[in-house]
């Protein structure tokens, strides 16, 4: 097996130098200290930038310079264009030719070191360097969306250490990726002229037994039995990470069982709540600061993209998780990795999968949900102050609130909404029919929102960006904007 192994290693180090041109770029090199054998393919002249980017608008020519908006996970992140005269909507990327192990709807051995490592490159990148965003074409031209209809299959082309650099001078960080073993090699048909050296890179991280080809699970890979822990202790969590993010929960990277009401569903995210009493609420927070009557607790527990059966995710139903608490530097605290244990036939689920309490009908007790009803004025100030006693609650403004403002994403499927006079904002994500009298007809533009006062009733969550927390309310379904018309 040792000389079949060096003989491997003989066979890809001569390809890869068939490829190289001994240029002073490249990613990271780590395992090649002391190794001759090992090969830096992220230097490749057969995966090179050929496109000059200066000046070009991603949305028209499938290339453009950008800032860093927002990493997902180890093979898919947002970007702001700095160069666009058609869109100034976020560039949504899926990366080209990889496909690293899950770390937000689904949690699999080494998707945490993937996104740590896809977000280290490009937060460096961002502040020292230059990132450029390409799709998988060799010329320039409008870039497609993928089967989604919202994401683009992208290359990711970095320097980490010039403003403007040369495009000539970018490497790939689709290949880093697979180079350090973090991901394997997926779906390189579009750019044919990469695929060997995709797959050699592939070949060697396996060679070398690199992360998730080392044949172990990642050293902090949670493991064990699920810890039984209420969404209050989960709550007491969330508020410290967004009063202080070097915080560190003793709930953070473990598995959790959790029990809770549905109080929303949406965009592959459910809400569970659930009331505490005061004396619980003072024995749970630090120094017995219990609110006064007790309190509602509430947390996100993101489903990944795969369909939840509506059973599990009808408002009022009273279940239980078996999920992993995690801190995500985007999203705050949350729960996540439920993604496939939503089983469509009960009698098949395991310890793990989820369990339905009481039916949402039957849900008429001490566990049925209970919608927190605020004045406009009164949920602005709770925004504006930062308050959590609704955060990720249902709730309801009983007042109409004026419409002042209006977003809407390229492909149609989101929609931002101010409101006159309110710190808080709204979120959109399925298609309104404003007008009962015309339910087929979908408002999308500016006109059918600004100017318009509408009820409002949904989820109070909030989003991260820049260091900066904002709150929004996510509704259901159409039923919670509800047109005021006068």
């Amino acid at each position: 097996m040792k000389k079949f192994k060096q003989i491997t290693l003989a066979i890809a180090t001569f390809l890869s130098v068939a490829l190289l041109a001994g240029c002073n770029i490249g990613g990271p090199k780590t395992p090649s200290q002391g190794d001759e054998n090992w090969v830096d393919y992220t230097a490749s002249t057969a995966v090179r930038l050929s496109l000059d980017y200066k000046d070009r608008d991603f949305y028209k020519d499938g290339i453009g310079q950008v800032k860093l908006y927002q990493c997902i996970d180890g093979d898919t992140a947002h970007f702001t264009p700095l160069v666009t005269t058609t869109s100034r909507l976020n560039i949504k990327s899926r990366y080209y030719g990889i496909d690293t192990p899950e770390s937000t709807g689904r949690i699999q051995p080494w998707g945490g070191p993937a996104s740590k490592f896809n977000a280290a490159k490009l937060k460096l990148a961002n502040e020292n360097g230059t990132i450029v965003v390409s799709t998988a074409q060799e010329n320039y031209g409008s870039p497609q969306y993928d089967s989604t209809g919202e994401r683009f299959v992208s290359l990711i082309w970095i320097h980490e250490s010039k403003k403007d650099a040369p495009f000539n001078e970018l490497y790939l960080l689709n290949l880093a990726i697979v180079q350090e073993g973090y991901s394997w090699v997926k779906n390189v048909q579009d750019m044919p002229s990469y695929a060997d050296t995709f797959y050699a890179a592939e070949t060697q991280a396996k060679n070398y037994k690199l992360r998730l080809f080392s044949g172990v699970p990642e050293d902090d890979f949670p493991t064990g039995d699920y810890v039984n822990t209420s969404l209050l202790d989960l709550k007491v969590a969330t508020e410290n990470y967004i009063k202080d993010k070097n915080y560190q929960s003793p709930l953070d990277g473990t598995k959790v069982r959790i029990r809770g009401t549905v109080a929303g569903y949406s965009n592959g995210t459910m809400y569970l709540q659930s009331y505490f009493e005061e004396s619980d609420s003072e024995e749970i927070r630090v120094e017995g600061k219990g609110s006064k009557g007790g309190e509602y607790s509430s947390m996100i527990v993101f489903c990944g993209m795969s369909s939840v059966p509506s059973k599990y995710r009808k408002i009022n139903t009273f279940i239980q998780l078996c999920v992993f608490a995690k801190y995500s530097e985007n999203f705050g605290f949350q729960l996540t990795g439920a993604e496939g244990h939503f089983p469509i036939v009960e009698s098949e689920a395991t310890d793990e999968d989820c369990k339905i309490l009481i039916k949402a009908e039957e849900n008429v007790g001490e566990q049925s949900l209970h919608m927190i009803e605020y004045k406009a004025a009164e949920l602005s100030e709770i925004a504006k102050n930062g308050s959590f006693e609704c955060l990720n609650c249902a709730i309801k403004v009983t007042d109409p609130v004026e419409c002042n403002y209006f977003r809407i994403n390229t492909a149609g499927t989101e929609i931002t909404l101010g409101f006159k006079d309110c710190d808080f904002d709204a979120y959109i994500t399925f298609s309104y029919a404003g007008d009962p009298s015309k339910k087929f007809e979908y408002w999308n533009t500016e006109e059918q929102f600004v100017g318009k006062k509408f009820l409002l009733s949904g989820i109070y969550t909030y989003h991260t960006y820049n260091d900066k927390t904002s709150y929004q309310i996510i509704f259901n379904d159409a039923s919670g904007l509800e047109w005021v018309q006068e």
